[in-house]
């Protein structure tokens, strides 16, 4: 009995100093257990921690021949994009399934699935190294700006979704290592020659709900501005609702410009059941700017992150 109480109390310890382990729960045994990455530590564990929408594993090229950075899609042409299934360790045999793609407009609060449209899919037998398999994006489904979201989904009777799929796509990508989700685009800003891109903030749930709006650069700061217009109808909910924020100085009726590039935000945009509303974000500089990167995420107002994008500027490919 001693002994029995000690090895209790010794859990217990370990326990706490976190050297006792409780293994992700996952629907399917690790042998034979297949993942796309979420972002560059994501080993495959269920839930995934860290970025969710910055998938590595898709790649959107140009041509049949995969390329080594994502490219911008081109707008009413063939586009290819190569998603990469990879293996955990001790894998055994061959694991067989169907890779899907999806595509959205860029931005967050993208409902499944009515949020999506189908792109096409591929059979594939995934071996213990792992495989890259290529999707053909046809130029009928490529429609402008070209500025997209992009899902991709493994599905397997050999290797099932370990949590049932909800409206919440980030959720449903957080959760289960079969889903990744790629929101990456890459802008360059010229001095003197503005761009504008858009985002589009969405309400995957049912009913009217408000959210919260927020951008941050973590990297390296972008050396110009970032104007922010949210259009009539959103700008005067926001007016309606308060408009709380910070980080953020008006400049025109609906413009905003970020005035603090570590964390800016919207509280209390009002969006009704299942809406999606496409702001829009204009990148200036009157300099050589370097590189930088933005990032653009929505949460609601219990805080539950409903997904977001990364815009690259002026990356060196």
């Amino acid at each position: 009995m001693v002994r029995t109480k000690l090895a209790a109390v010794l859990v217990a310890v370990l326990s706490v100093v976190g050297l006792v382990v409780t293994p992700a729960a996952s629907a399917t045994p690790s042998y034979r257990d297949v993942y796309v990455r979420d972002n560059l530590a994501d080993v495959g564990n269920e839930p995934s921690t860290g970025s969710i929408y910055h998938s590595p594993d898709i790649r959107v090229c140009h041509t049949p021949v995969p390329c080594a950075v994502s490219q911008q899609p081109i707008v009413g042409a063939t586009n290819y994009v190569f998603v990469n299934l990879r293996r955990k360790p001790a894998a055994q045999g061959n694991v067989s399934g169907t890779l899907h793609l999806y595509r959205s407009n860029l931005g967050g609060g993208t409902a499944w699935p009515g949020g999506w449209t189908y792109i096409g899919g591929a059979g594939s037998s995934v071996p213990i190294g792992g495989s890259t398999v290529m999707i053909t994006w046809p130029g009928w489904n490529v429609p402008g700006p070209a500025h997209f979201c992009l899902l991709a989904r493994w599905v397997s009777t050999a290797d099932p979704m370990t949590f049932a799929e909800v409206a919440n796509t980030q959720q449903n990508a957080q959760r289960n290592n079969n889903i990744a989700w790629r929101n990456v685009d890459s802008i360059r800003v010229f001095p003197f020659r503005p761009i504008t891109v858009p985002y589009t903030i969405g309400n995957p749930d049912p009913f009217d709900n408000r959210q919260n709006l927020i951008f941050e650069q973590p990297e390296r700061h972008f050396a110009g501005t970032v104007t922010v217009d949210l259009g009539r109808e959103l700008a005067a909910r926001w007016r309606e609702a308060g408009q709380r924020g910070t980080g953020v100085k008006q400049v025109g009726e609906t413009q905003f410009q970020i005035v603090d590039p570590k964390l800016a935000r919207f509280d209390g945009l009002t969006l009704k059941a299942e809406e999606r509303v496409q702001i829009a974000l204009t990148f200036a500089t009157d300099v050589e700017a370097g590189p930088a990167a933005l990032e653009v995420r929505q949460v609601d107002v219990q805080g539950v992150d409903l997904g977001g994008a990364q815009y690259r500027i002026n990356d060196k490919e």
